[in-house]
């Protein structure tokens, strides 16, 4: 596999457009060598992979190690030393410590070796917070990537950002985390105004063609069943279930309630199961059942299932956890099975027991399943940056400002409603599973910079491609153009996508004055032929863009492993940022 997350692997690719220079900062602490003394109270000094000359005013020893920090001040950069570091050893790290007012533990030792380690800009204040965050906690390699993150972009370094970017690391797929939380919105008996709406929001980004068809169909025959005005369609209906394998074939009287004795725990085998007013369901049940009035606990299940069948977003799990309930053999391998069986067009028309109508119905939403949802797919790919919010701030920002007028065009989108949601009072596993997806997305906007003329864009987008559910992950590098804007003309966009049957593909597309030239990295081993078909029209609607496709070239993973180990070494934004400054110690 190339890696769980590709969004990591992204934000330390070191080949943008243009270096990413930082300037010296007030504060900052770094580790340098004195290589050569020269005349004039000069000398060379070494400060990771670079080398500068430095105006000395006081004397220094030519191959010793110094720590100095950078001091307020124009034009020449200043730098104190504040002590002899031979080597990087503990006693080294325990004397800059000392300097900082940094208590000695193992977990600020552990930090500042790290710093060291990965040429971060060292500030007391960096080193403090980055402590502050793991006390009573063990540290971990995640843990540390993050603050590297947080520091290389300039970031503050708060619990906020910290658990943000924390979330980009090593952590779930985009699409288990929305998963999560809309199971536990399933189990709440009642929903707010704000979790329905969310609910809705975050269905598209999670439920693959094959699961919405299957949810039209079932909810079709269930309502058939439950909401018939007539017997004769209630009866028809009841059978396509039990001859698809949904439910056993018994008297309808008899399964409700051998159900209504599962829902009230008279039983044995009571289902684990959550679903909208279970609880008052249950607690109906068990007095009529106690009172002998079966005949009225079988209408009060009917009632229940359909009434909540009656919403058009209804989730496949609410459904399976429905028939989990009705049959006690029930389970997700039967519930495959049955769809199978039922989202089969001669499985339809084979059915007898189905009528006219309902087959019409069915064979209509069926039809569904062999159409391309090519503009389905484009227009959600489109919207995602705003529904998702992860242009939030700025579009609120812009209604602060007066720059948008209408407040009630303005798109809901998912991080306002998580915003909202975690305001109300709410289970916690709910609030838990709210604040795993509010930090994946800020997690997504802070690793997109946009503060300096050179531009880095990491973007990570759930999907659903037919029936595979997919993270499309996006690097953007580019500059602006002279009025702020993207440059279309230069730049260099990689694209990742886990696939249904060409399984992990990467797109690297680089783009130089109109240029395109592609790589397609991917391990099938037909990619090549697959592709050539495809190429010439590629090229023609790329033209119909203004871009001239220039090269189509293929690699495995192990080549491009190979192609990536070849290349120079680019040093560090750190070290980078020392080429060429005078300074004066």
């Amino acid at each position: 596999m190339i890696q769980a997350n590709l969004v990591q692997i992204l934000m330390n690719r070191p080949d943008s457009i243009e270096g990413n220079k930082q300037n010296f900062r007030a504060g900052q602490v770094f580790q340098g060598k004195v290589l050569k003394l020269f005349p004039n109270q000069t000398a060379e000094v070494q400060v990771g992979s670079q080398k500068v000359i430095a105006q000395l005013e006081i004397p220094l020893s030519a191959g010793e190690r110094y720590w100095f920090q950078v001091q307020q001040g124009e034009g020449q950069v200043h730098l104190k030393v504040l002590t002899e570091g031979k080597g990087t050893g503990n006693a080294n790290l325990e004397g800059l410590l000392k300097q900082f007012s940094i208590p000695e533990t193992k977990t600020s030792t552990a930090i500042l070796r790290f710093f060291l380690k990965e040429q971060l800009p060292i500030t007391k204040e960096s080193i403090s917070m980055a402590t502050s965050l793991f006390q009573g906690k063990t540290m971990t390699k995640e843990d540390l990537e993050a603050i590297k993150q947080l520091i290389s972009r300039e970031l503050p370094l708060t619990k906020m950002t910290f658990d943000a970017v924390r979330s980009t690391i090593k952590s779930p797929s985009f699409h288990a985390v929305i998963t999560s939380l809309k199971n536990e919105l399933d189990t709440l008996d009642t929903l707010t105004q704000t979790g329905t709406r969310l609910k809705e929001a975050i269905e598209p980004y999670i439920q693959t063609r094959q699961e919405k068809l299957s949810t039209q169909v079932l909810q079709e025959i269930v309502r058939g069943w439950t909401q018939a005005k007539d017997p004769f369609t209630s009866q028809q209906s009841l059978k396509a279930l039990q001859q698809t394998g949904f439910l056993p074939i018994e008297d309808e009287h008899n399964i409700l309630q051998q159900a209504a004795k599962r829902l009230t725990g008279h039983s044995e085998g009571k289902p684990l199961i959550q679903l909208p007013g279970m609880e008052s369901t249950a607690k109906q049940a068990s007095a009529l059942l106690a009172a002998g009035k079966t005949e009225d606990v079988s209408s009060l299940l009917k009632n229940w299932i359909g009434g909540i069948l009656k919403d058009s977003h209804v989730s496949n799990q609410t459904i399976k956890q429905f028939f989990n309930l009705l049959s006690p053999k029930f389970d997700s391998v039967t519930f495959d099975e049955a769809i199978s069986s039922l989202l089969n067009k001669d499985g339809i028309d084979a059915n007898k027991a189905l009528n006219k109508e309902l087959t019409h119905q069915l064979q209509t939403l069926l039809s569904q399943v062999d159409s391309e949802p090519v503009e389905e797919f484009k227009s959600l790919l489109k919207s995602a940056i705003q529904t998702l919010g992860l242009s939030h701030e700025s579009e609120s920002f812009d209604m602060i400002r007066g720059k948008v007028s209408d407040e009630g065009a303005k798109v809901e989108n998912v991080k306002s409603l998580l915003i909202q949601l975690l305001n109300e009072d709410i289970p916690t596993k709910v609030k838990d599973s709210a604040e795993a997806l509010m930090n994946r997305l800020t997690g997504i906007q802070l690793m997109s910079s946009d503060t300096t003329p050179v531009q880095q864009i990491v973007m990570q987008i759930p999907l659903v491609l037919m029936n595979k559910q997919t993270d499309l992950t996006i690097q953007w590098n580019g500059r602006k153009d002279t009025d702020g804007k993207i440059d279309p003309s230069y730049c260099r966009v990689l694209f990742y996508l886990d696939l249904e049957h060409m399984n992990e593909t990467i797109i690297d597309m680089q783009i130089q004055n109109r240029i395109m030239k592609i790589t397609i990295i991917n391990d099938h081993e037909n990619i090549k032929q697959l592709s050539s078909p495809y190429l010439a029209s590629l090229k023609e609607s790329l033209q119909k863009l203004e871009y001239q496709l220039s090269n189509v070239s293929f690699q495995t993973q192990a080549e491009r492993a190979v192609v990536k180990t070849k290349k120079v070494t680019i040093s560090s934004p750190l070290t980078s940022s020392y080429s060429g400054v005078d300074i004066k110690i």
